[in-house]
């Protein structure tokens, strides 16, 4: 398959004079070297929780507009399985997100509340959940809705469901996604590494199956997060799984193995390769480690770690990343 006219000879080349220069990576390049040394930063940002909605809600009456934002004047900012998220209108700290599943549910009484749900993180925006909204749908039940923080950046990558389809605009998509995170200062990486400790030690894991769940600010140059959930798995790290969302896992593996040409592959080769130069970069400085998560399994048994780890084995690659202290 070739990528459409925007891509022609010679943008191909210039992109590839651009991006694999041997000054970015060397593909033999040992950088699994582990480097002890961090320094520490704080990443506190405006709490912006309950108690702030609420005074907003409040003076603003938002009650009585909740369902008119749903229905009318709400910028849909993402839509997926689990349901629909808006804009509102007036704000741009919060967002509401209308579940698909059980949101018209039996309630004892008829009036429209806001309740509080306790904000995990504090001390970083992760698109979280602050509050609970219910607004009355007759004698018996009520919509329910929720209030989320209003994360800044644009989506990465291919949204998982259309991780298959190998076509120009997402060959695109994805070159743009992996050059945004390729050309980001080292800063953001050891940012992002920092920010996954704080989420995970607070008990909450990443939905790393799908890059949308993965920001980029690029007036901040930050890797941002939405869609935190209960973490599952107590020895899951994730730093493998989320580095599987920004090299954009599932939809990498299918371009890889399509019958794109192999200067296009060489160009997204070389912008992960630099992706992976600077995550692990930043897991050096932190003393970071990589566990077996399902998402970082899945990539190391494709090619992409082969010439990094200097195998082809999974399980080899897995004894290399202990042997360098960077391996649970």
């Amino acid at each position: 398959m070739r990528i459409s006219t925007q891509y022609t000879q010679l943008a191909m080349k210039n992109l590839k004079n651009k991006f694999l220069s041997p000054k970015n990576i060397t593909y033999d390049s040992d950088i699994f070297i582990k480097n002890p040394s961090f320094s520490g930063y704080e990443n506190i940002t405006d709490e912006k929780s309950y108690e702030s909605f609420l005074n907003w809600a409040n003076q603003t009456n938002f009650l009585s507009q909740v369902r008119e934002v749903e229905e009318r004047t709400g910028e849909i900012l993402g839509y997926g399985f689990e349901g629909t998220t808006f804009g509102i209108p007036g704000t741009d700290n919060w967002v509401l997100k209308k579940y698909n599943r059980g949101n018209f549910v039996a309630i004892g009484n008829n009036e429209a509340k806001i309740i509080e749900i306790k904000d995990f993180s504090p001390k970083l925006n992760v698109g979280q959940t602050i509050a609970r909204i219910e607004i009355p749908a007759g004698t018996k039940y009520s919509y329910i809705y929720y209030i989320l923080k209003r994360q800044t950046g644009k989506s990465l990558g291919i949204p998982f469901f259309a991780a298959e389809n190998i076509s120009d605009i997402n060959i695109k998509s994805h070159l743009e996604a992996l050059r945004t995170l390729a050309t980001a200062p080292q800063e953001t990486f050891d940012k992002c590494i920092k920010d996954i400790d704080y989420v995970t030690r607070q008990g909450y894991e990443f939905d790393c199956g799908n890059p949308y769940n993965f920001m980029f600010d690029s007036k901040k140059q930050a890797i941002n997060f939405v869609d935190i959930s209960d973490k599952l798995k107590d020895n899951n790290t994730q730093y493998g799984d989320v580095l599987y969302a920004l090299l954009d896992g599932k939809f990498a593996i299918n371009f890889n193995t399509s019958d794109c040409d192999i200067e296009t592959k060489e160009i997204a080769k070389t912008l992960s390769y630099t992706i992976i130069n600077k995550y692990v970069t930043a897991m050096k400085k932190a003393n970071a480690k990589f566990s077996e998560g399902r998402f970082f399994t899945e990539l190391l048994e494709t090619n992409m770690f082969d010439s990094l780890l200097k195998s082809s084995s999974k399980e080899k690659k897995i004894n290399r990343l202990r042997e360098m202290g960077l391996m649970q």
